[in-house]
């Protein structure tokens, strides 16, 4: 089997936050290399991925510190004020990408998000929380589409580079509301989607030598809202992925990468903030991913990958998640 077959998809875990209330709650895990393979001259054709990712948001931060908020502080008592406890993310994304020549290619992603939040609400005096709100959606959310020009830089060390160039659309769902109110949340990005239209541009890296049970590639995507609501613009990000790979045996690999993400502030009377009334959305993350990949048929790949965050920093308070998964199926036709 040609080895560069054994270099697997992985999916983008980028759930953008924004509220008037505490943190940004919709905000879990750094991206992730969406496809090795795409990188490489390929021959033409499809190749479709379905994965599934989950992540828990359960630890409240300030900068890069842990925090633990008490709902009866005296500051907050009467307020009414919400005090996040936990958000799980969990996206089902199917990705299809066509390979026209060695030159050109498209992928599109379409993730279907399931998303399960709760928090309490500070009492009138001092004492236990006055009590608990929950909210719940699940449906399809924004959809990305992007194209790729590749081109050689060294064709006998199977070394080349190109640009990516595409958009996030507004598809997300917006109207789900609290369970126990039948409102909507005041954490607007708890919602599948978050009303706006992004421009995405990229540059990549990849080399797999011929004679080698190693290869290595790097990313660096950009992400710039080009159409929102009025009241809601989210802030720029810049992610950068660097990884390897190693071909322990005919049919397994050993996959690890080094991601890091960058995140300006959202703005607009809807983004996030503190009591205070400070920014509580954006923030930078680098993370370690390791994973697996094995190959059960020639052009059939399952994989596995864990996301351990190595540094946190968030603006204001946020809700993080102290690792994420991510499970899937590549098929090559």
């Amino acid at each position: 089997m040609n080895k560069k077959y054994l270099a697997i998809s992985f999916g983008l875990i980028s759930l953008l936050g924004y509220a008037t209330a505490q943190a940004s709650c919709g905000s879990a895990a750094c991206s992730i290399n969406t496809n090795w393979d795409e990188h490489s001259a390929s021959h033409p054709g499809w190749t479709a991925d379905l994965r599934y990712s989950y992540s828990r948001a359960d630890t409240l931060r300030s900068g890069s510190n842990k925090i633990s908020v008490n709902p009866a502080d005296p500051a907050l008592v009467g307020t009414g004020e919400v005090e996040n406890l936990r958000t799980i993310n969990q996206i089902t994304t199917a990705v299809l990408d066509y390979t026209h020549d060695d030159h050109w290619g498209v992928m599109l992603h379409i993730p279907y998000v399931t998303r399960d939040h709760n928090h309490s609400l500070a009492p009138d005096t001092l004492g236990d929380p006055i009590g608990y709100e929950s909210f719940h959606a699940a449906a399809l959310g924004d959809i990305k589409v992007a194209g790729r020009y590749r081109w050689a830089l060294d064709e006998s060390g199977h070394s080349g580079m190109g640009v990516k160039f595409g958009l996030k659309l507004n598809t997300g769902k917006k109207d789900f509301v609290i369970a126990q109110t039948g409102t909507p949340p005041g954490e607007v990005t708890l919602q599948p989607g978050n009303g706006s239209t992004d421009l995405i541009l990229g540059l990549f890296w990849n080399q797999s030598p011929p004679d080698s049970d190693w290869s290595w590639f790097a990313q660096s995507t950009v992400q710039s809202s080009i159409s929102s609501d009025a009241a809601f613009h989210p802030g720029n990000q810049i992610n950068l992925d660097g990884g390897t790979r190693y071909a322990i045996s005919h049919n397994l690999s050993a996959l690890l990468q080094l991601n890091a993400q960058w995140s300006n502030a959202d703005s607009g009377a809807a983004a996030a903030l503190t009591p205070a009334g400070a920014t509580s959305s954006g923030g930078k993350i680098y993370s370690l991913t390791p994973g697996l990949s094995y190959a059960v048929a020639p052009d059939t790949q399952l994989y596995g990958l864990a996301q351990l965050p190595l540094y946190q920093y968030v603006n204001g308070e946020q809700l993080t998640a102290n690792s994420s998964i991510t499970v899937g199926v590549s098929h090559r036709f």
